[in-house]
Formats: structure tokens, C-alpha cells, sequence
């Protein structure tokens, strides 16, 4: 063997060694990566001391790299580094659609309670009875004074014999409401006041007193339920009804809530 190729065959191995030693580092890096979890906790912590409120929930997202965070029924998305906070929607290109409101449905169908109305304070709302008192031929409703779907919910229900309305009156659309609901509740007979209302003659304005801490919990109610806007509708079953539908849409329900 000459100087030659010794030192050839020499500087060949070392060449190899280097490179197997590099292949082990790359092929190690990524398993001690993974094992490297973000802290979640700490996460929540930066979006709440930025946003003021208490962190719902914290997940991975569809994102590599973002983290899904649910605030007050809104959806956010944080860097698993806590550098950056995304207030936005999420597209799924191929279908065009948004992730982010899929998941706040998804999220406010997941934790919004069924409503029980024996866990009513019915003494909140006003009763009007049509026809007959029957089993299940019950309708709870979150209405507006001042709301003209409501007015036109109430036209159709003069075509729903032997029901029940418990009618929580609540002021989504501002002062002229809360006033409205005011003199409605201070009223003698508030079903014949809330039903002059919805044929658009306006309540008395007699300036009587009564205790109106009942408005202020039909608000809580209303949120409690996720009730956004007037009329909104229960059967006694707990079935939604959102929105001035037709009678045979409220029979339906009304069916449905009696088996």
C-alpha cells in the first residue's frame, strides 16, 4: 500500500463519519421537537391579560402552527410562540368556506343550554292564552315591542287555535323599546297591552310604578339562551323557532313538542 492511497481511503472515512454524524443529528432534531409541547396554558394567559376575558377553550386549528382560542363565544387564533394574535376568519381554500364559522356554530350548538321551561320563571313573562289550555301547545318567545316581525309572527297565531304564549319581552332595539316594555309591564292587564302593541295601538303612558327588575332578568335570559334577535321561539319540548315562520311551521314544532 502506498502513502497515496492510504491517505485517500483515510480521508474517505472521515468523510462518511461527518456525514452519518449529520444524518443522526437531522433525524434527531425532529423527534426532540415534537416532544416540545406549546404550553397552552401560558398561551391563554397572553390572550387574556389582551383581550380582558376568560380563555373558553384552547386547541390546535386546522393551521399548522395556530392554536384556536375561544373568548366570549368569539374564535381567535394565537402562534404556538404567543408572538402573534389573529383576530379573523380562516378559509378553506377547496371549499371555499370559513372554517372560523363553522366552529363558532359548532361551538354555540355545543354549549348553549336546552331550554327546560319548568326551569322558567314564568311570572317573568306575559301569558296570553288562545283558545284552550292543552298539553304542550305552549310557546315561549323573546319579542320587542317595536319589533315588526313580532307584530307579523302575531297575525299568524290568530290562525293557531288552543295556545299558550308566555311573551318575554326584552329591548333589543333601544330606549323606545325599554320604555314601551315599561308601560306594558306596569299595565293592569299586560296581555291586552302587549296585544294592543302587536296591532300597533300604543301602551298607556300613566305614569304607574311597578317593580321592572323582571325586564332586566329577561335580558339575562335572552343571553343565556343565545337569543340574538326578535321573535325567537320555544316549544315546550325545548325545539327553536327562529324568526316570524308560518303557521304550519309552528304546528310542526308545537307536533313535535307533545311526543
Amino acid at each position: 500500500m502506498n502513502f497515496s492511497s492510504f491517505h485517500c481511503r483515510t480521508r474517505w472515512a472521515a468523510l462518511c463519519g461527518a456525514a452519518l454524524a449529520c444524518a443522526s443529528l437531522l433525524m434527531a432534531a425532529p423527534a426532540t421537537a415534537q416532544t416540545v409541547a406549546p404550553d397552552t396554558q401560558a398561551l391563554s394567559a397572553i390572550v387574556e391579560r389582551l383581550v380582558g376575558a376568560k380563555v373558553e377553550s384552547i386547541a390546535p386549528s386546522p393551521v399548522a402552527g395556530l392554536f384556536e382560542v375561544i373568548v366570549k363565544g368569539n374564535i381567535l387564533y394565537i402562534d404556538s410562540t404567543g408572538t402573534h394574535l389573529v383576530d379573523g376568519q380562516v378559509l378553506e381554500v377547496a371549499t371555499r368556506t370559513s372554517v372560523t364559522a363553522r366552529r363558532k356554530q359548532e361551538h354555540e350548538i355545543a354549549t348553549t343550554p336546552v331550554m327546560d321551561i319548568a326551569q322558567l320563571n314564568l311570572a317573568d313573562a306575559i301569558k296570553t292564552v288562545k283558545g284552550r289550555e292543552m298539553p304542550g301547545r305552549v310557546l315561549v318567545t323573546f319579542e320587542d315591542p317595536r319589533c315588526g316581525f313580532c307584530k307579523r309572527l302575531h297575525q299568524t297565531l290568530s290562525d293557531v287555535p288552543d295556545l299558550v304564549l308566555y311573551t318575554f319581552p326584552v329591548s333589543f332595539l333601544g330606549p323606545q323599546s325599554r320604555a314601551m316594555n315599561e308601560a306594558i309591564w306596569c299595565a293592569s292587564d299586560r296581555s291586552k297591552a302587549w296585544n294592543d302593541v302587536m296591532r300597533d295601538i300604543p301602551p298607556s303612558l300613566d305614569g304607574s310604578k311597578c317593580d321592572l327588575h323582571a325586564l332586566d332578568r329577561n335580558s339575562e335570559l335572552a343571553s343565556k339562551y343565545r337569543v340574538a334577535g326578535t321573535p325567537t321561539l320555544f316549544t315546550a319540548g325545548g325545539v327553536r323557532i327562529d324568526g316570524a315562520v308560518g303557521a304550519p311551521a309552528i304546528e310542526q314544532a308545537l307536533n313535535a313538542s307533545v311526543r
